[in-house]
């Protein structure tokens, strides 16, 4: 998108047919200046600003941030499953 510093050290990503529940979650992994505006209600995009310091890149930190989401998706993922073939869970049945 248009901003960007020549060294990306500060930069805005759009990202498509994504919403807040998953720019909340990267907003947390990268941690830095960022911030997460959504362009209209309607419009199924979000846009993603990454401001570094250091000159260190902002597309780096976007890159390092969706694979660690990843993996902490997945990690939880994992131990749902294996929790649920053990069985060892308590059940409710609502009423009808």
């Amino acid at each position: 998108m248009k901003g960007a510093s020549p060294d990306l050290s500060a930069a805005t990503y759009q990202i498509h047919d994504e919403t807040h529940t998953i720019g909340n979650a990267l907003r947390w992994m990268i941690m830095k200046k960022c911030a997460l505006p959504a362009p209209h209600p309607s419009e199924n995009v979000i846009q993603v600003r990454i401001q570094m310091y250091d000159g260190l890149s902002s597309l780096s930190a976007l890159i390092t941030a969706l694979g660690d989401l990843d993996a902490v998706c997945t990690t939880i993922e994992d131990a749902y499953v294996a929790d649920l073939h053990k069985g060892e869970f308590e059940r409710w049945d609502e009423p009808s």
